[in-house]
């Protein structure tokens, strides 16, 4: 599904997938079997969206600055 997070690198094949490396940062599959790296989940997706909630919020409450006025400035 686009716009969900994965699981990501999974060096445990726990699914019998064939991963292409042992070493944590390749052991990528997008595969349809490889589901121990593609498996999407809740708890991977609160605190993405909590992230993204929180960013939104954030960015809301800051409120571009009025320009400074100067002596000299009409």
């Amino acid at each position: 599904m686009p716009g969900l997070l994965v699981g990501g690198p999974n060096p445990g094949r726990q699914d019998g997938c064939a991963y292409p490396s042992a070493l944590p940062p390749l052991a990528y599959s997008d595969l349809v079997c490889s589901y121990a790296s593609n498996e999407i989940a809740i708890n991977w997706q609160a605190p993405l969206v909590y992230l993204a909630a929180a960013l939104e919020a954030l960015q809301q409450q800051v409120a571009p600055a009025p320009p400074m006025r100067t002596q000299n400035s009409r």
